[in-house]
């Protein structure tokens, strides 16, 4: 397999993207304003990738916080339906994510509500003197998550991770805090042996369509496994909560199409029926720490990394992001694609709306 420079480093390196962030957050009480100021509602926004990340982490929100209201809205939406998301008579707090720190729509947002009293605004990027950080009240800056692909892997990975942390240490999730020390531990000592195996499976399995099924805290990483198969390997892929697959797109599953399953909890029930219905119109699963729970033996299913430890299943979720990265990055390499320079796309999107 011909390796690429920039996207390939950049997944492999992103242990050490995560590792700053913790110590920033942890050793030196970075992003500890986040929930400075009260507010009535959390509006998480952001662009593409950034908006897929916005998903996980309103669930994580939920999860911590179910007192308040939380969603994540693209920024194009936020923009151009304000008066449907904002209410003068409430507070807000609108935390916005991007790399670049010159996409346009979030950069308006910034604009539009700058010094409204019932807004504040918090922003994660990759670069500390951009303009969407200028024009933020407080804000985290992830510099070891610069990346120089145009496909996002590590700065995608390291803001879900440290808007996850910041929060749980506020909140005092000791619990938290610490099992995402040990994800960084985890995937430092392992990414390298992931690569190996997965772009082995890809060399070995073809397929042309690709379904990825998540629920919960991973629908937002299945939306984004499924961009990063279109952007890097110009894939056909769709991303589906797991149970709602079953209900229309499996029309269009057949024997030339693999179904990433991410990782599944105890209260996955049901689980194991949806996986061998798939199975039964020949798809290929590719599953991630899913062995032990389904116990479905099939020759056409193959897991990755089996018992990693973790208790708390949204950080275990976090397994899943270097694996659909590898993944689509191995796919483009097979298919004679560059994944450093995807067909049609820019470093940042810039448009007036």
């Amino acid at each position: 397999m011909v390796k690429k420079d920039y996207t390939l480093k950049e997944i492999l390196n992103q242990t050490k993207a995560l590792k700053a962030a913790y110590d920033d957050i942890i050793g030196k009480d970075a992003g500890a304003d986040l929930l400075k100021k009260p507010f009535d509602e959390l509006i998480l926004f952001g662009c593409g990738t950034d908006y897929n990340l916005c998903q996980s982490a309103v669930f994580f929100s939920k999860s911590l916080m179910n007192d308040k209201s939380f969603q994540a809205l693209p920024s194009s939406e936020l923009l151009l339906n304000t008066e449907t998301y904002i209410n003068k008579d409430k507070k807000y707090l609108l935390v916005g994510f991007s790399r670049s720190g010159e996409t346009t729509e979030s950069i308006d947002i910034l604009k539009r509500f700058k010094n409204k009293r019932n807004i504040t605004t918090f922003i994660f990027s990759a670069r500390e003197n951009s303009t969407i950080v200028k024009l933020s009240d407080s804000n985290f800056i992830s510099k070891e998550a610069l990346e120089k692909s145009i496909a996002m892997t590590q700065a995608y990975t390291c803001f879900l991770f440290s808007y996850c942390l910041i929060l749980a240490k506020i909140l005092n999730r000791k619990d938290i805090v610490g099992e995402f020390k040990d994800l960084v531990d985890f995937l430092n000592l392992n990414i390298d042996k992931l690569f190996t195996e997965i772009s082995n499976y890809v060399n070995t399995v073809g397929f042309k369509k690709c379904f990825v099924l998540g629920s919960g805290f991973n629908y937002g990483i299945a939306v984004e496994a499924d961009l990063k198969m279109k952007e890097m390997a110009q894939v056909e892929s769709y991303s589906y909560h797991l149970h709602e697959f079953i209900h229309g797109p499996k029309t269009l599953v057949d024997d030339e199409s693999l179904c990433l399953i991410l990782t599944l909890d105890k209260r996955s029930s049901g689980s194991k029926d949806v996986l061998k219905e798939i199975l039964g119109y020949g798809s290929k699963l590719l599953t991630i720490d899913c062995k032990d729970l389904l116990k479905v033996e099939n020759d056409s299913i193959y897991n990755i990394i089996s018992n990693p430890g973790f208790k708390i299943d949204m950080v275990k979720s976090f397994l899943n992001i270097p694996v659909f990265q590898i993944l689509a990055y191995s796919k483009a390499i097979k298919n004679g694609l560059n994944p450093d320079i995807p067909r049609n796309l820019n470093y940042t999107t810039k448009l007036n709306i």
